[in-house]
């Protein structure tokens, strides 16, 4: 009993500490902007990391849902429903990564550097969900039956593709090897390479501005 009210007890201040970052961060509020354009006025590179942290636990909470979903794999329930998920952390994600390439600052890139695992994690976590893929695979392999129209086979044809070959049908022992592979591509040595990339990309347009 004593472990159950202290469980709730976690749950409540998380679920009002995320509201209250929501309430402040201009990143995961409404823009008040022009066909809902970002309020960059308004966003600070402090906002960010707690940005992506609340995105991509956001999205994983959406994943996990489709996951333990007990109705059969549907194209509404799956492919839909994984298509609809993330909007969070893909719209703190675009704004970021743009930024990054337009007009980056030292910040931008140690914030990068911390972001980028994070992203990489996530992107495996979807990606060698294995009970996911065997949701998507289930629509997958009926697809001739649903009478779905064109737009949406194409959208669960390439579901699926992302997911074979992103290793979805890898052995979990070669899923590890893959896993560590990814990491080894955040190092700092190759983040480096980009930081200099983004480096001489602003250096570039300042010249000629």
């Amino acid at each position: 009993m004593k472990m159950k009210l202290l469980a709730a007890g976690v749950m409540l201040a998380f679920s009002i500490g995320s509201n209250a970052m929501e309430t402040t961060n201009p990143l995961l509020t409404p823009s008040k902007a022009p066909f809902g354009a970002p309020e960059f006025d308004k966003i600070k590179n402090e906002h960010y990391l707690p940005a992506f942290e609340v995105g991509i636990a956001e999205a994983k909470a959406e994943i996990d849902a489709i996951v333990a979903n007990p109705e059969e794999p549907t194209f509404e329930n799956t492919i839909e429903a994984m298509e609809f998920s993330g909007r969070t952390l893909n719209r703190v994600a675009g704004i970021f990564y743009n930024l990054m390439e337009a007009n980056t600052n030292d910040q931008m890139q140690e914030m990068a550097e911390k972001i980028t695992p994070m992203m990489t994690e996530f992107s495996m976590y979807v990606s060698l969900n294995d009970a996911l893929f065997q949701r998507v695979k289930a629509v997958y392999e009926k697809k001739n039956e649903l009478g779905l129209e064109q737009d949406q086979m194409k959208l669960l044809e390439d579901a699926y593709k992302s997911f074979v070959r992103g290793g979805a049908n890898l052995t979990p022992e070669q899923k590890e090897k893959l896993k560590e592979f990814e990491k080894s591509v955040n190092n700092d040595k190759n983040y480096k390479k980009n930081k200099n990339f983004f480096e001489k990309l602003k250096s570039f347009f300042d010249d000629n501005d």
